[in-house]
């Protein structure tokens, strides 16, 4: 892999256990990704479209790790991607205050050992960059609302120095005043950090604010993949022409 690309994947089948199957039933696995094949620039922000069930998701867990089951090859540059979940509620502890969660990924770090007062002053400086007061670091996630509780998971995901950020579904739990907000967040922390992201979304016109790359899925493959304004101005594959209109994005 060239040293300008943080990551890439070359026929890539991603496959999950099938707990549904009926008793005795050979169909142990389900194939959900089909030969998937991309490469991503280092700082490039990468935008996964696609409606609900098309792979988005499926592809994400296996670059981060969550996914092991897969075939064909993913490489990637640095250790460690981080990922962004939907719910912010969902993925933070509520019977941990937020300064606990910060702290925790420096406690588990395996590459460096963190004293008290490095994994204090590391959390600082990330609640900072993500524009959260230090007084919140005292409050449980209960207590903060929702678009808080997203920045709290960015830096969360933020506190090991991470090379590349994988935001899935990142607003689409928020109303679209904070939407806004964590879109403007993530833009920023994009040139501030110069962190490479892949913002998984259904919402098109969500991804063309940020992506300046785009790939559309289809029942787990890539039906178009290309700079954003070139893929809006001229969608070539009949879905994407599809998803385009249904967004009143094209007549």
């Amino acid at each position: 892999m060239s040293e300008d690309k943080v990551l890439r994947a070359s026929n890539l089948n991603v496959f999950y256990k099938n707990r549904k199957r009926k008793l005795f039933s050979k169909n142990k696995k389900i194939q959900v990704l089909h030969d998937v094949t991309f490469d991503m620039e280092e700082g490039e922000v990468l935008a996964i479209a696609g409606e609900s069930g098309c792979g988005k998701s499926t592809l994400a867990r296996a670059i981060v790790g969550i996914n092991k089951d897969y075939t064909g090859e993913l490489v990637q540059k640095y250790d460690g991607p981080q990922m962004v979940f939907q719910d912010p509620y969902s993925s933070l502890n509520p019977a941990k205050k937020v300064g606990w969660l910060m702290e925790e990924p420096l406690k588990v770090d395996r590459k460096r050992k963190w004293t008290k007062e490095e994994r204090m002053a590391r959390v600082k400086e990330v609640m900072k960059e993500v524009e959260l007061p230090i007084e919140m670091l005292d409050r449980y996630p209960s207590q903060l609302s929702g678009g808080q509780r997203q920045r709290v998971c960015i830096g969360i995901a933020l506190m090991r120095y991470p090379k590349l950020l994988i935001a899935d579904e990142p607003v689409s739990a928020l109303d679209v005043t904070i939407q806004s907000q964590i879109m403007e967040l993530l833009r920023s922390l994009h040139k501030k950090l110069g962190i490479s992201i892949i913002f998984i979304s259904h919402d098109l016109r969500v991804v063309y604010r940020i992506s300046d790359h785009v790939m559309i899925m289809k029942d787990g493959v890539i039906v178009e993949h290309g700079k954003t304004d070139e893929v809006y101005r001229h969608p070539q594959a009949d879905y994407t022409k599809r998803l385009l209109t249904a967004a009143g994005i094209r007549k």
